[in-house]
């Protein structure tokens, strides 16, 4: 599950790209299904990458398997819900 964390973490980027986008629609024509859908998308990657999180060293050669400042926009106050 580790060797996914570089593949969910852009996925959250691009997500919250596409959120960012559609909250500087008008609030009337926003797409309120699909934001929400997105939201909690984004809410679940999350927690899986907390749980992979846990484990941040390879086993084998101790090596860090991901790099900690990359995560930063993760602790953003605007995903929290």
């Amino acid at each position: 599950m580790e060797n996914y964390v570089p593949v969910f973490e852009s996925k959250i980027k691009k997500l919250y790209d596409k959120v960012v986008k559609e909250l500087s629609i008008p609030k009337k024509e926003r797409n309120k299904k699909r934001l929400k859908k997105m939201l909690k998308e984004i809410k679940g990657i999350k927690k899986t990458i907390r749980s992979a999180k846990k484990i941040k060293t390879c086993p084998h050669c101790g090596y860090p398997l991901w790099d900690e400042e990359s995560l930063s926009y993760m602790d953003s106050d605007l995903l929290r819900s």
